[in-house]
């Protein structure tokens, strides 16, 4: 049996043609961290391909340090589900197969609405505060039209609601399952692959859901937000169906693997 998976066209890719915008990342102070999302954003942003080999001593070069941090930053990425760290064979970043997203919809989906539930039965009035702030950040980054920063903004508000839920438990899976979807966030959160009209629909969708999320919390009415998180994963769930359909992304395609 064949399982269909998503991949750039290119099995691999060469990781250090340039240099990031901002130029090298120097060692000292706080450049492993700096490294680490510096090479967390290009995963996020679809730059480093899926699926890609990672050479590590190009990726050094490239940031301006020695292989210790990018080892570092490698190590951190695997635990967050973003790279694989392959025994005696280096490293590659996470493939987007249709197995895991399909588990990935699954696993947010239950999550989701737990902690969105819990968080209206337990909220305390600080931690809604940070629900409403987290929202006004993501209506502020669909105003100013940056995709990155609307799906940053987007894992904040729900990570705040994961917070709120009352479980560490729950929200630590929750929040484990909104680093691992940042990247199926670009798909719908940017008309790069959807076109300008769907992209645009779906966000404002996006924020009509978030200011009822911030409403029924503040209510605390646990049914409403329940019901509402599932509207929210619903919808991811059919506009990846939807990109999957219409293929429409030049750069993207649907490729057999064994």
């Amino acid at each position: 049996m064949t399982i269909a998976k998503l991949s750039t066209s290119r099995t691999e890719m060469t990781i250090a043609k340039k240099r990031t915008r901002a130029g090298p990342i120097r060692s000292r102070g706080g450049g492993a961290q700096s490294v680490y999302e510096a090479i967390r954003g290009q995963i996020l942003r679809l730059e480093l391909a899926p699926a890609a080999n990672i050479d590590e001593a190009s990726l050094a070069r490239v940031h301006g340090v020695s292989r210790t941090p990018i080892r570092e930053a490698l190590v951190r990425l695997a635990s967050e589900g973003l790279v694989i760290l392959l025994p005696n064979r280096g490293s590659q970043i996470a493939p987007l197969d249709l197995a895991r997203i399909r588990d990935y919809l699954e696993g947010i989906d239950l999550c989701q609405r737990a902690a969105t539930r819990w968080a209206a039965l337990r909220r305390r009035p600080e931690q809604l505060e940070t629900i409403e702030a987290r929202a006004r950040d993501f209506e502020e980054a669909v105003r100013g039209g940056n995709a990155d920063a609307m799906v940053l903004a987007n894992r904040e508000f729900h990570a705040a609601i994961a917070d709120a839920c009352g479980n560490i438990h729950i929200a630590a899976a929750y929040k484990r399952l909104l680093d691992e979807g940042l990247r199926i966030s670009r798909f719908s959160l940017s008309d790069r692959y959807l076109g300008p009209e769907t992209s645009a629909q779906f966000v404002e969708q996006v924020i009509r859901e978030h200011r009822e999320l911030v409403e029924y919390i503040a209510r605390r009415q646990a049914d409403a937000a329940e019901r509402i998180a599932l509207h929210h994963t619903e919808r991811t769930r059919e506009c990846f169906i939807d990109f999957l359909k219409d293929s429409l992304s030049p750069e993207m395609a649907i490729e057999a693997a064994r």
